[in-house]
């Protein structure tokens, strides 16, 4: 028999592997997704489906092993070399498929890119939970409390090496480092099991590595092959997510995520990002700009007779790593605050009575960045305007031709800010500017009276100037953009809980790489009442079935483990975006949400542990935890709609509930470990194959998490809203009660 302490350290090794890889991959993967959270559900979804295959198919096999100790072994010593090379591979994802640097990701080839790179390593994972859980339960008389004590002992390890990599590794150790000593702690294990010829050989590399310090040299080497062909200056992480600075010429290249946020000198952009809004108004004084300030817009303000200029930087790295590389403006007008924007407009820093205020930001690619386009944000920067002031900001548009796509977006973002503004003039071109007011016949379509401005105050511009202004207001050009714009009135209102122009952003990509192209249309027509009606109708016709054929309580326990996984998944999904909506830098706290979700686990399964050899009435708690299910989602929205509320009228506070609300998942990973040894034991009392009975539901537990993380993270979030999203999970949860309820025990 296999020592059960050797069987217990992998088990937890297991589980630190596992988040600590998770944590990895999925940053390093968003990077090459510039930064969509939408892609979180993908990456994750596909993550659990081969941990599925894995543990399901793979699984199966575990009896026929003839000797499963040194089959651990071999699996071991693979995980410590697969991590480091999927991140190899994810570094080179967009070389392989020749994409290039700064390049939108379409959806399908985002999801081929999650799907094949996660493939092997999750399936080892898979498998070797399987493989330890029955190992562990072999020769033994309680089976079942020996594969809880491994789903115990692997949620521990998670929690320990979640927290360890959220709290200290992630800040002190780059990725390869962190990669290599999982890799260290795997080869350890594997030597426990068996001994062979690779493992010396890999003991040989990997002691190499840390002594010429390889991982420091690695990582320079797939960020350079990572924005190749430019020459790579720095790359760096912040709060926000990874800043890389790159070289061509005499032109450097600001990066956050893999998404090029602006290029300086471009003087062009940097004209029309702040002077159409400044010549708008007539004697412009306070202003303030969010973002953009280092890539050539702080100096283009300045030009004009203003007093004071506040510039707040949505990522203050950038503004350290901008000093290093671009020449330093210096005026006494300006204040630079580094801070977040949509925190610093809230906030008591901010003067009541502004003139303009110019978002000069990138589009809604990501949550982080819908924040600063959505009603909620709208109106917040109504309370620190002027009677006649500005508000401005540019979208990715086009300059003779809008497509649906485009159309559904420009004007989801145009009927948003109609429900906070008055007067809102569009400029059309390659990039259309908004300008927004509250006074009526502030703005103007007349180029004279702006050209006339122009000269008044003695501006000096290369593109914004006499020649341009009357080809920019062309008439016929306007027209053209407000009436399309206005033609798609049921275009919906972008809020921070229902972010719907960041996905009419991602099907507008998805149009020009022809994987959306018109299903728009269709995607527009989903609701919570459509989902409803599916899900009722797939009861009805369960529970149809379960009286012809009068199935024991073992089939709907089954079928709740899925419903389960797909649940706890979503319940994260949801805190992780919506962590993202209220503070908008989820990349340095994701790995703090994920683990807050296993130390729950943990708990769940300690608790459940101790009594469960003890219990006579599996059924009735295994109802109550189902009970648990449908009520959390219902609190969810409660829970973000005080924090909101908090976030607004005392921000400190709101600021100071980060950990807290980061800590959220725990409640659901609670319910889930305390539900799936339940499960197991209920399930075994019909069998005694330990290997597939565990395989079989930890398998429909993870594929249910991989069918929630697209479900969810995809479609209902953006589409339908969190709160929406919410209530969806609780409906289905409860209808899974009522199967369980109306079943016999056995």
């Amino acid at each position: 028999m296999v020592n059960r302490t050797k069987l217990n350290l992998s088990a937890v090794i297991l589980g630190l592997t596992s988040i600590i890889g998770q944590i990895i991959i999925i940053r390093e993967l968003i990077i090459v997704f510039y930064g969509n959270e939408l892609s979180l559900g993908v990456i994750l979804a596909s993550w659990l489906f081969w941990v599925s295959i894995g543990s399901t198919v793979l699984g199966r096999l575990v009896n026929r092993l003839k000797s499963k100790e040194a089959t651990l072994s071999n699996i071991q010593l693979s995980l410590a070399v697969f991590l480091p090379l999927n991140i190899f591979l994810i570094r080179n994802i967009k070389s392989i498929l020749n994409i290039s640097t700064g390049e939108i990701i379409g959806f399908i080839p985002m999801f081929n890119c999650s799907f094949l790179s996660l493939s092997l390593l999750c399936m080892m994972l898979g498998f070797t939970f399987i493989l330890i859980a029955r190992l562990s339960a072999e020769n033994s008389k309680i089976p079942s409390r020996e594969v809880g004590k491994i789903y115990l002992l692997e949620g521990l390890g998670a929690s320990i090496g979640g927290l360890l990599y959220s709290f200290f590794l992630i800040k002190a150790l780059t990725p390869f480092q962190n990669a290599f000593i999982v890799g260290s702690l795997n080869l350890m294990i594997s030597l426990l099991f068996n001994r062979n010829l690779f493992q010396l050989i890999y003991l040989i590399g990997l002691s190499t590595t840390f002594i010429f310090n390889w991982p420091a040299h690695l990582e320079k080497y797939t960020r350079q092959l990572q924005f190749r062909p430019f020459e790579l200056v720095e790359s760096t992480d912040s709060i926000y997510g990874n800043i890389t600075v790159t070289k061509s010429k005499t032109q450097f290249s600001f990066y956050e995520n893999g998404l090029l946020i602006f290029t300086s000198p471009d003087l062009l952009t940097s004209e029309e990002s702040v002077h159409y809004a400044l010549l708008e108004h007539p004697a412009p004084k306070d202003v303030l700009l969010i973002g953009g300030g280092v890539s050539g817009s702080l100096k283009e303000i300045l030009k004009h007779p203003i007093e004071s200029l506040d510039y707040v930087e949505l990522d203050p790295l950038i503004i350290k790593l901008a000093e290093k590389y671009l020449p330093l403006i210096k005026d006494d007008r300006v204040n630079i605050i580094h801070a977040d924007g949509r925190f610093f407009v809230k906030s008591d820093l901010a003067i009541r009575g502004y003139d303009v205020v110019i978002l000069d930001i990138p589009d809604p690619y990501t949550a982080m960045l819908n924040r600063f386009y959505s009603i909620e944000f709208f109106r917040e920067v109504k309370k620190i305007l002027a009677p006649d002031g500005i508000l401005s900001f540019s979208l990715t548009s086009s300059e003779n031709y809008i497509n649906q796509e485009q159309a559904y977006y420009l004007a989801s973002i145009y009927n948003t800010l109609k429900q906070e503004f008055q007067d809102i003039k569009i400029l059309p071109g390659d990039r259309a500017t908004f300008l927004a007011t509250n006074k009526s016949d502030m703005l103007t379509y007349e180029a004279d009276i702006l050209i006339k401005r122009l000269r008044e105050r003695r501006i000096s511009s290369k593109f914004v100037r006499e020649y341009y202004l009357p080809f920019k207001l062309d008439p016929l050009r306007i027209k053209y953009i407000e009436d399309t714009l206005r033609e798609f009135t049921g275009a919906k209102i972008n809020q921070d809980f229902k972010p719907i122009s960041y996905f009419y952003h991602m099907s507008v990509w998805m149009g020009l790489f022809h994987s959306g192209k018109g299903i728009l249309p269709y995607l527009q027509k989903i609701n919570l009442n459509l989902f409803i009606l599916i899900i009722v109708f797939l009861f009805f016709l369960g529970y149809l079935i379960k009286h012809l054929v009068k199935f024991t309580f073992k089939l709907p326990v089954i079928i709740s483990i899925g419903t389960t996984g797909m649940s706890e998944i979503s319940f994260q999904i949801i805190v992780i975006l919506t962590f993202q909506f209220l503070y908008g830098y989820i990349y340095y706290k994701i790995g703090l949400i994920l683990t807050s979700f296993m130390i729950g686990l943990v708990l769940g399964s300690f608790c459940i542990n101790r009594i469960v050899q003890k219990l006579q009435d599996e059924k009735s708690l295994y109802i109550k935890t189902q009970i648990a299910i449908c009520i959390y989602p219902l609190l969810l929205p409660a829970i973000f709609t005080l924090i909101a509320k908090i976030n607004i009228t005392r921000p400190d506070i709101g600021n100071s509930l980060q950990v807290s609300f980061a800590m959220l998942p725990t409640i659901a990973g609670f319910i889930g470990g305390f539900q799936f040894p339940l499960a197991n034991k209920i399930c075994l009392k019909d069998s005694q194959d330990v290997g597939r009975t565990t395989g079989l539901l930890y398998g429909i537990d993870i594929f249910g998490a991989c069918i929630g993380g697209l479900l969810v993270g995809v479609i209902l979030i953006p589409v339908i809203g969190i709160i929406e999203t919410c209530i969806f999970l609780s409906i289905l949860n409860t209808l899974i009660l009522i199967l369980l309820t109306s079943t016999r025990k056995s």
